[in-house]
């Protein structure tokens, strides 16, 4: 009886060690990733803003501007470890309550390494002929310090992000990197300007002009998962004359991310870290400890040997009491 018991427990114990190297080699890799249905809004803050007011025709400063970014999944898209994001950035002007810009994108990237496809409907402002490289909303899980590019949408490529130290955000100790993108024409055309608004004599014809886009924007991610919980993004945009002299001010602002939507990142990524931790290293060192205390088990037992019976047969003698 001991040695079945014993066996069984030998079978259990190395099911169980079976099970931990399953969960931490299978079942975490497969689950780790950026999740396929998501939402969540983050905003940034830029005060003392500069901007052109196209609806009014007029230069606007001092302003307070506001960056509200809605992320949702698409999980009917996903498939093959791509995760699909749709996204819709909204600028408006607080104390003016005018919305200034909208901006939408799709992003389909891989779920681990967040590096950008091309497929799924994936578009820059429903462009789907934009060609996205590198990583947008969703950064590494593996983050590394060296060989990074963020795709920026303003000018559809990616730029190289550089390590730039580490620093204690909110209780985490956080890599932060920089981007900077230096000035480049941005694609499309743009509507003649008149020339009162690019600094020149008032009366005369529109001015053909091109746009120019320049920027640094400082990412502060967290390298137990991979994300993002703080961003700051000093943007200048301008219009140009294709010839002669002039400039007009499209937007100089730099963008903080809101004490609000730092605590909420914070707090994701922190769920994320205790998460991981448990997949990697919590579930797979318990199945292995209860796995092998269940195999020694059943190893002592199936090693004790049964008391010998007599040669002859015979029940042993009773012991004789003391009267």
């Amino acid at each position: 009886m001991r040695r079945i018991i014993g066996a069984s427990l030998i079978g259990l114990g190395a099911f169980l060690l079976a099970a931990g190297l399953l969960t931490r080699f299978y079942v975490a890799p497969a689950l780790i990733g950026a999740p396929a249905d998501v939402y969540k809004v983050t905003r940034l803050k830029a005060e003392n803003a500069t901007y052109f007011d196209a609806a009014a025709a007029a230069p606007r400063t001092g302003a307070t501007l506001v960056a509200t970014n809605t992320v949702r999944g698409d999980p009917d898209s996903a498939h093959d470890g791509v995760a699909v994001w749709d996204t819709t950035t909204v600028i408006q002007d607080v104390a003016r309550g005018t919305t200034i810009e909208i901006q939408k994108q799709r992003f389909a990237f891989d779920r681990r390494t967040g590096e950008l496809r091309d497929c799924c409907g994936a578009a820059i402002g429903g462009d789907t002929g934009v060609r996205q490289s590198g990583v947008g909303l969703f950064w590494p899980m593996e983050v590394r310090k060296k060989g990074l590019e963020l795709f920026d949408p303003a000018t559809l490529r990616a730029w190289p992000v550089a390590f730039d130290g580490e620093e204690r955000v909110g209780g985490v100790l956080a890599y932060r990197f920089v981007e900077r993108i230096p000035e480049t024409k941005v694609a499309g055309e743009v509507p003649a300007v008149p020339g009162g608004l690019l600094g020149r004599a008032e009366g005369g014809p529109a001015v053909p002009v091109d746009r120019y886009y320049q920027a640094e924007g400082t990412f502060w991610v967290d390298p137990r998962t991979g994300a993002p919980i703080d961003q700051r993004q000093r943007v200048l945009s301008t219009l140009r004359p294709r010839q002669g002299p002039g400039r007009l001010v499209v937007a100089d602002l730099t963008l903080r991310m809101t004490p609000e939507s730092q605590r909420d990142l914070q707090a994701v990524s922190a769920d994320g870290a205790a998460k991981i931790r448990m997949l990697e290293t919590g579930a797979p060192l318990a199945f292995g400890g209860a796995g092998l205390l269940l195999a020694a088990a059943g190893l002592l037992l199936a090693a004790r040997r049964a008391r010998p019976a007599r040669p002859d047969g015979a029940a042993p003698a009773p012991a004789l009491r003391r009267g």
